[in-house]
């Protein structure tokens, strides 16, 4: 596919959320995936996601790319957010943990493109006018060196779009590559490429760098920024309108309607130190709803749980006491954009992020299975790979936020099937995505699961 460094006047429309008119349609849709809602719910449900658009983000939007490309100054640049917040990444400089923030995408229909796509503003900064809410969305930068791969990739399977940062100044760019595959993996197609340091280098060699760029990676648009001065940011905010469709649709509502799972990719005990007894709020949990509803005073369960020394495992359960989402505390979340989870947990097992790699479910949810062994359906990444998957070898594997260890026990590369036994107790269903990778955590090969043995 071409890449396109330099924006046209033609532009992709935006999916729009179906007229009201056109709920016949939608029903029909849900039934066929026997999802059972009345019309009239049907039309309350359409009408609340509208106004809770304003509240909660409904899409996430991750940076991928080699440690020290920009992801962290860029997201930092549009959000307005600082995302390096921990002691080892100050020290470091660079991303270790998952880092969030939220951002609103506004148009002014007043306005010449791109400068009538803004950021986190209600007023026009050209003409004053009152902006219209185009995409209300999270931020997630992933870790960018090699050590990080898997956080990086549980933080990628959150994700509904992707920018992929690459940096003027560098040619030599292994780990991005390695991000690529995982966007090629999780099928993140709205993805922007980033030509990021435009300003550290000259226009030939930023030319240069940028026909690389097409070479490798089969991006649809490569978007030349200076982040660390904000140059190019409005043709960004352009794309992102023009290419990631209308987060309320048929297929959100369709994810409404199915039955709970949050992916748990951060988690806190928030109370300082010192905290009264009688003053100690729950364990928190960072995460994305992925389908189903949670509200204030819902009953949870949190799979597989906790893990005793001899690798049992114990399911939690908890009340949610609060849902958050940057500043704005909700009554009530929905899919997409990155939730905080207020539980009825003690602390001490949330902190420092034990609870990573969890799902959240209903507390009579009986589609996810417990297992150690499963088989998948698989393949290769790269069939070129001199170094191919072999039985009896040990390897990492991701399914979500949850990484363990495996061992392969069956590989049929006639049929692309392949068994494997985990180190510890795994939660998933038939036709999650599977990721495995080398100890040093180059992607191997992805598949889906095809069956469990409990």
């Amino acid at each position: 596919m071409e890449s396109e460094s330099i924006l046209t006047n033609q532009t992709v429309q935006i999916e729009q959320i179906e007229p009201i008119n056109q709920t016949v349609e939608i029903l029909e849709s849900l039934n066929r995936e026997e999802i059972t809602i009345s019309e009239d719910e049907l039309i309350q449900l359409i009408n609340e996601l509208l106004v809770h658009e304003e509240l909660q983000p409904n899409h996430v939007c991750g940076a991928l790319g080699r440690v020290a490309n920009g992801k962290s100054t860029l997201i930092s640049k549009i959000t307005g957010m600082v995302l390096m917040k921990y002691k080892e990444e100050l020290e470091k400089q660079k991303t270790i943990k998952l880092g969030y923030a939220n951002a609103k995408i506004y148009f002014c229909d007043n306005c010449p493109k791109p400068i009538c796509y803004q950021i986190n503003n209600t007023e026009c900064d050209y003409c004053g006018k009152k902006l219209i809410l185009k995409l209300h969305l999270s931020f997630v930068d992933s870790p960018g060196h090699n050590d990080y791969q898997t956080t990086a990739l549980s933080g990628a399977a959150s994700m509904d779009s992707c920018l992929l940062v690459m940096s003027a100044d560098c040619t030599q760019d292994p780990e991005t590559n390695e991000h690529f595959k995982t966007v090629k993996i999780l099928e993140l197609t709205n993805t922007i490429g980033i030509h990021n340091k435009i300003d550290t280098v000259t226009i030939g060699k930023a030319f240069d760098h940028f026909e690389i760029i097409k070479s490798k990676y089969d991006l649809r648009y490569v978007v030349p920024i200076s982040a660390q001065h904000g140059f190019g940011l409005n043709y960004l905010y352009q794309i992102m309108i023009e290419t990631i469709p209308r987060p309320i649709n048929t297929e959100f509502i369709k994810r409404i309607l199915k039955p709970l799972k949050v992916s748990v990719i951060r988690s806190f005990d928030i109370n300082k130190q010192g905290t009264n007894v009688k003053d100690l709020k729950g364990g928190v949990v960072g995460g994305t709803i992925s389908r189903g509803v949670l509200k204030i005073g819902d009953i949870v369960k949190i799979i597989p749980g906790l893990f005793s020394d001899d690798g049992r495992n114990l399911p939690l359960q908890a009340r949610i006491t609060n849902l958050r989402t940057g500043e704005t505390n909700l009554e009530k979340a929905y899919p997409g954009g990155l939730i905080g989870i207020g539980l009825s947990l003690d602390p001490i097992l949330a902190k420092e992020d034990k609870l990573v790699g969890n799902f959240i479910v209903g507390p009579d949810d009986e589609t996810n299975k417990f297992f150690k062994i499963c088989t998948i359906n698989y393949s290769e990444y790269d069939p070129e790979d001199p170094e191919k998957i072999q039985p009896n070898i040990i390897y990492n594997c991701m399914i979500g936020s949850t990484k363990r260890l495996i061992k392969i026990l069956k590989l049929n590369k006639n049929s692309h099937e392949l068994k494997f036994m985990a180190n510890l107790i795994m939660v998933g269903e038939i036709g999650d995505r599977v990721i495995i990778t080398t100890r040093e955590n180059k992607i191997k090969l992805c598949g889906t699961i095809k069956s469990f043995e409990e």
